[in-house]
């Protein structure tokens, strides 16, 4: 018995669903062919424009310890990490020859001494004697003359005979006012002579104390210090001392060439340490260094904290970031939702270059100050071989903070709590 064809309306509905399956499955190989792209949306929040260092906590100034002499290191009396009083002995750098030098300074400033002293001076003892000589011999003559102007008066003696006693007089004077200011230039000169070797025998003491090294500071002993029996010259290192009290410490970054230019004094900065998981610290820039660092091409800047915690060391470290502009509440995107100097959007399912204006930009986002408004999406995926009026399709969209994280330096993890 033959079997029976298909009803016409049946057919029919066979085809036209054979067509509605062609024409989907063209439409899904459509969709899939088109550029696939990320996008997020416009959020409102803090944007701060900032660049990034990291730095190293240190004291504000550190003092080297050096010797003024060249000698032996006979004593060193602290060690590393010692706290020191201003003052205290930190090591004996003995010199022999200095305690010879002192020795002949002393002995050399007694005879000068007792050269200068009117008592015991035989220079001055002898022109004393010499005084007294002509002293008395003064006194003869002033009785001669005395005798003679007298004699002359009764026409017992002539005029020449008293003029010549009067002439010896004054000679006699004469020599004598000489003495006396010969004595009291030699005087002169032997007190500068004594004071002389006061102050070579001072000179002399000191730089024999210089051998003892004191501490120019209350502080602490940072390096291990050199060993005992070393042998140093002048200005040799011995040990390097600071004042590392919590007010005293610094944090010293390296701020790299392209943004020192931006770094100014009293500058707001953020910072983290490592030994502080979780927290950041406020500072200000204190001092910026002018020359490079020609290895790194870096510039060192000293930034002091606001509120310095007292378990703050020497050593610690960690990344800062110098703030050059904030706003508390604008229009953000992630920073590369901002690509050929504008924002995508998607419209219709075409790529869309939306008219904005873009204001304070960071790492990690930008700032929108015209052109868009909260929770509009934008593209975020790069948009290499793409123009305007393509058409794409999402594949992904990301939470705006997940994506503007995206752009976060490794570097600058630890200030994701202030972005």
């Amino acid at each position: 018995m033959p079997t029976p064809r298909p009803h016409g309306l049946v057919r029919t509905l066979l085809i036209i669903v054979a067509a509605i399956g062609v024409c989907a499955i063209g439409l899904l190989a459509y969709h899939f062919t088109r550029p696939g792209v990320t996008v997020t949306h416009v959020v409102e929040g803090p944007v701060v424009q900032a660049f990034y260092a990291t730095g190293t906590v240190r004291p504000r100034l550190e003092y080297p310890i050096s010797s003024s002499v060249a000698g032996l290191v006979t004593q060193v009396l602290v060690s590393q990490g010692q706290s020191v009083k201003k003052g205290e002995p930190l090591a004996i750098v003995s010199d022999p020859n200095l305690r010879a030098e002192a020795d002949k300074a002393k002995a050399n400033l007694q005879t000068k001494l007792s050269f200068a002293d009117p008592k015991t001076s035989p220079v001055l003892l002898q022109f004393d004697r010499q005084i007294s000589a002509t002293e008395d011999m003064l006194k003869v003559a002033k009785q001669t003359e005395e005798r003679f102007s007298s004699l002359t008066e009764k026409n017992a003696a002539s005029a020449n005979d008293r003029d010549s006693a009067i002439e010896h007089m004054k000679k006699i004077w004469g020599d004598l006012e000489s003495l006396k200011a010969q004595r009291a230039a030699k005087l002169r000169e032997l007190q500068q002579d004594a004071e002389t070797a006061q102050a070579a025998t001072r000179a002399a003491e000191e730089m024999l104390d210089r051998q003892t090294l004191r501490s120019p500071i209350d502080g602490v002993v940072l390096d291990q210090p050199i060993a005992q029996g070393t042998r140093v010259e002048i200005n040799g290192h011995v040990m390097q001392l600071a004042d590392v009290s919590v007010q005293a410490l610094i944090v010293r970054a390296a701020v790299d060439e392209e943004n020192v230019a931006a770094v100014e004094i009293g500058q707001h900065v953020k910072m983290s340490l490592y030994s502080f998981p979780g927290r950041t610290f406020d500072g200000t820039v204190e001092q910026r260094y002018p020359k490079a660092d020609p290895a790194r091409r870096t510039f060192d800047v000293d930034v002091k904290f606001a509120n310095p915690d007292p378990k703050l060391q020497p050593g610690m470290t960690g990344e800062l970031a110098f703030i050059q502009q904030t706003r508390d509440n604008a229009l953000i995107v992630p920073a590369q939702a901002v690509q050929q100097n504008a924002v995508w959007t998607i419209n219709n399912g075409r790529l869309t270059r939306a008219t904005t204006n873009i204001g304070i930009r960071s790492i990690e986002r930008a700032e929108v100050t015209s052109g868009m408004s909260q929770g509009e999406t934008v593209v975020i995926s790069p948009l290499t071989g793409l123009k305007e009026g393509d058409r794409v399709r999402i594949t992904a969209t990301l939470d705006p903070k997940t994506a503007a994280d995206l752009n976060k330096p490794i570097t600058t993890e630890v200030f994701r709590a202030f972005q």
